[in-house]
C-alpha cells in the first residue's frame, strides 16, 4: 500500500489522508458500541455485543456514580419502582448538585485547567451519578486519574477511568430532548 502511494505521488498525484469510515460511532456501525462512544458507558456493560474501545489516554476523566442524591439512591435500591424519585423535588436535587459542585470542582481544578465538568442526573443505572471532567490536556487528565482513583468521597471509593467523550452534544438524552446533566 505504501509503495502504491509513493508511485502515485511520483506520477504527480496529490496526497491526502484517507477518508474515515462513514459509520464509525453511529448506530449503523455494527462493530463499535455507539452508546459507549457517546457517553463512555453502556447499559449492557461487558455483555455488550459491540466493542468498547477503552482509551489508554484521554482528556476526559469519568468517575462512575460519584454524584449521589437521596432520590437517586432510592432508585438504585429499587430500579423497578421508577416513582420513588417523584418524592424528591427538582429544587432539592439542584441544591444538592450545587453543594457537590462547590465541593469537588476546586479539587479537579487543582490538577489542571478544566474545560468541561458534567454530572449525569440520568436515572439509568449505567449513567446515574457519573461525573465527567474534561481537561485541557491529556497529561492533566492522567494526573487527575492518578490522584483521584481509589480516593474516598462521601463514603464511596472513587473508580476513575479515561473516557472517549469529547463531544458533549452527542451525550444529550434523545428521549427527553434535553441535556441529561446539570
Amino acid at each position: 500500500m505504501l509503495d502504491q502511494a509513493e508511485s502515485q505521488l511520483e506520477n504527480g498525484a496529490t496526497w491526502h489522508n484517507p477518508e474515515p469510515p462513514e459509520n464509525i460511532g453511529t448506530e449503523k456501525d455494527r462493530a463499535n458500541c455507539p452508546f459507549y462512544i457517546k457517553t463512555g458507558s453502556c447499559r449492557f456493560g461487558d455483555r455488550c455485543s459491540r466493542k468498547h474501545n477503552y482509551p489508554t489516554s484521554s482528556q476526559t476523566l469519568l468517575i462512575r456514580g460519584m454524584f449521589v442524591t437521596f432520590g437517586m439512591e432510592q432508585c438504585r435500591r429499587d430500579d423497578y419502582d421508577t416513582d420513588a424519585s417523584l418524592e424528591y423535588s427538582e429544587e432539592e436535587t439542584y441544591q444538592q448538585f450545587l453543594d457537590f459542585y462547590e465541593d469537588v470542582l476546586p479539587e479537579f481544578k487543582n490538577v489542571g485547567k478544566v474545560i468541561q465538568f458534567k454530572v449525569s442526573c440520568n436515572f439509568e443505572p449505567h449513567l446515574r451519578g457519573n461525573v465527567y471532567v474534561q481537561y485541557q490536556s491529556e497529561r492533566d487528565c492522567q494526573e487527575a486519574l492518578t490522584l483521584f482513583n481509589g480516593r474516598w468521597y462521601a463514603g464511596r471509593q472513587l473508580q476513575c477511568e479515561f473516557c472517549p467523550v469529547t463531544r458533549w452534544k452527542t451525550a444529550i438524552c434523545g428521549m427527553s430532548g434535553k441535556v441529561s446533566h446539570y
